[in-house]
Parts: structure tokens; sequence; C-alpha cells
């Protein structure tokens, strides 16, 4: 509420939000489960999967939902309601949630992999993406530019930068869905790169901080680290129950929407081409898809045993639990180096 806004400093409502959010996962997590279970929300066994995961069938999905509604209980109660980034972060993860609930639904009628249609999903990404960019093309704050990491670099794009709000957003939503795939590996990847945003956030929204690192002051958009701050701590209340062997899928709602923050937190913060490297890991996952595609179809071959490239990975022989932590271990190096070009 407004009065948390006026008495509270910032840090101090990023950190109630990062304790209320964890804590609050932890506390309605067993519910959700059970929740999930008697509503038939649950796992079914895809055909493209190793065959090792016919075991995680019957395990319950929809733990986003929970994510969701942590980080929207805490704006209500610590969020500055007058702020622009924060309705733009909130429709944009909560849009993309909803699509992903939508394929779970789906999902969970047929009682099979399949959900939302290809087309209809990339049709209804476009246009959260097209609004957002829209919004932020005529924000005079935002503009059509973009940085250049490490060289500090403005380019103004334009009406192309439309086509890189698309790219971007449709990106990472789509790159975080496919790194789902072992129990804790899409979490825990996001965890690292909420840390970035968290204190990109608040040194673009603070006019001293911008100027002794040389980064554009954005005004109001600390607000995003608070958000972030609330996303994290669900994150690890996620992971409590997500960890392997996981007792709770995020689901689609939760992939889709963590895709859609990452996305709409980088062209917000003007950190379009540093979230390559901020989000390295799911970068690779999606690429690994599209090579094994590309190739498949122009030579019939395939580059990976299977796509994405967590899935090669486990065919040759590495372990689930292994897998994971090395994608934590790569998230967090890719987020050290992308730290490096804030304060370069």
């Amino acid at each position: 509420m407004i009065y948390h806004y006026c008495f509270l400093p910032l840090i101090i409502r990023m950190g109630v939000a990062f304790l209320f959010s964890l804590f609050l996962f932890l506390f309605l997590g067993k519910l959700l489960i059970r929740w999930l279970k008697k509503s038939g929300m649950v796992d079914y066994f895809r055909a493209y999967s190793p065959l090792t995961h016919k075991s995680k069938k019957g395990t319950p999905t929809g733990g986003g939902l929970l994510l969701l509604f942590c980080v929207g209980v805490s704006f209500f109660l610590f969020g500055d309601y007058f702020s622009f980034y924060s309705y733009l972060f909130l429709f944009i993860i909560f849009y993309f949630g909803i699509i992903g609930f939508v394929d779970d639904i789906i999902k969970k009628h047929t009682k099979s992999s399949r959900g939302v249609p290809g087309k209809i999903r990339l049709l209804l990404q476009t246009a959260g993406a097209i609004f957002l960019g829209i919004l932020l093309y005529l924000n005079p704050v935002t503009g059509s530019y973009v940085i250049v990491p490490f060289l500090n670099l403005q380019v103004n794009l334009n009406i192309f930068y439309f086509i890189l709000v698309w790219c971007i957003i449709l990106g990472s939503s789509n790159a975080v869905n496919l790194s789902d795939g072992l129990d804790g590996l899409a979490a825990g990847s996001m965890i690292a790169p909420g840390i970035v945003f968290i204190i990109l956030a608040y040194i673009q929204g603070s006019h001293f901080l911008s100027s002794f690192f040389n980064r554009i002051y954005i005004p109001g958009s600390g607000e995003l680290g608070f958000l972030w701050s609330a996303l994290l701590g669900s994150l690890i209340g996620l992971l409590w129950y997500n960890r392997y062997p996981a007792r709770i899928f995020m689901g689609g709602v939760g992939s889709e929407s963590l895709g859609g923050a990452l996305g709409v937190s980088a062209v917000l913060l003007k950190a379009d081409i540093l979230l390559l490297i901020i989000g390295g890991v799911f970068v690779v996952e999606a690429l690994s898809v599209i090579i094994q595609v590309i190739s498949y179809r122009l030579t019939g071959k395939r580059v990976f045993k299977m796509a994405p490239f967590h899935h090669h990975l486990e065919l040759n022989g590495l372990k689930e639990p292994q897998i994971v932590n090395r994608f934590w271990i790569a998230s967090t190096l890719l987020s050290g180096v992308a730290l490096m070009s804030i304060i370069w």
C-alpha cells in the first residue's frame, strides 16, 4: 500500500518482499501440491524425453501459480502503486503466465504433453510483445535505443526496436520453457540472473549510483528490483519442493512467466544485449533446439542426441543432479560476467 512506499526505503521493502515471498511459498507449498494432485494437474510423459523421465509422470505441475501469487501479494502489500515499470513487469509475467496456465489446463484435459498449438502460442506471445514495444517506444525515458555492454554505446534502432523487443520477449519466454525439463534446472538457473537484475535496477533507479557506475539513470526503475526480490524469494521457496527429486513442477505457468520476467527486465533496464550473457544458459538451450531442427531438416542428421541440450547431456551418461548443478554454476559465472560489464 502507498504508506509503505512513503515511509519505507526501497532497500528495506526489497528485503521484506524477499522474505515474505519465501515464507509464503514455503507455507502454502504443501497445500498447493495436495490441491494440484486432487485436481489432476499432473505431468505427463513426453515422447521426446529420455525414458528415465517416465518416473516423473504424475508429479503435480503448476507451481508457477504460487510464484505469481507471491509476487502479486508482495506488490499489493509493499509495492509502489504509482510505478509505471511495476505495471509493465506485472503485465508481462501475468500475461505469459496465463498463456502457460492455459497450456497446462489443456494438457490436463487431454491427458497428454500437448498443450496450446505452437502457432496460437506464438500469436498470443507476439501480441503481448507488440503491446510492450509500443508503450516503450512512446515513452521518452525508455525510447528505442539499446546499450552495447562494456562500451556503454547507445544505438538508436528507431522502428526496428519493435523487432528487437519481439525477439527478446518471445526468445526469453520460450528459452526458459525449453529449459524446464529437469528438476530445479530452470528455477535454479534463474536465481543468479535475478540477483543481477536486482542490482542493475537499484543502480539505475538511483541518480547517484547510476552516475557513479556510468549507467543510464531511469527514474523509478528501482521498483523492478523490488519485484525481482519478491520473485527471487518465491523461486527459492519453489526450489524447496522442486529440487531433485521434485515434488512439484512449475509448469508452463511458471516457465512462461519467468521467461517473460527475464525479457521485460532486460528491455526496461536497457540490458537488451546484456541478456545474452545474463541468460546465457537459456540461450544455449534454445540454440540447441534451433540447431537440431535446422540440421535435421537440411541434412536429415541430428547434431545432438536429443534437444534441448540438457537431454543430450543425460543421454551421454550424466546424472540429472550433475547436469542441474553445472547449469547453476554456469548461470552464476555468466551473471558474474554481466555484473562486470555493469561496473566497468
